[in-house]
């Protein structure tokens, strides 16, 4: 059996090559989101953008991210 460490680090290589390939707004908004634990006033003030523009691209940027690895969105 392959051992679930190897299959983990596969799977977390595969969402951060997708996330690379996201446009760099997304890719600001979801790292300040959920690598930095920001609020979503935070992100756009520490952006200069509105609450509106994190919400979309932070929707966007998830919505791409599933479509890339195949998560389905019921």
């Amino acid at each position: 059996p392959l051992d679930s460490g190897l299959l983990l680090a596969e799977e977390h290589q595969e969402v951060l090559s997708a996330v690379r390939r996201l446009p760099r707004r997304q890719q600001e908004v979801l790292i300040l989101r959920y690598w930095s634990g920001l609020s979503e006033a935070e992100i756009a003030s520490t952006l200069g953008v509105s609450r509106g523009t994190v919400k979309t691209c932070a929707a966007r940027a998830l919505a791409t991210l599933g479509d890339r690895l195949g998560v389905r969105h019921d």
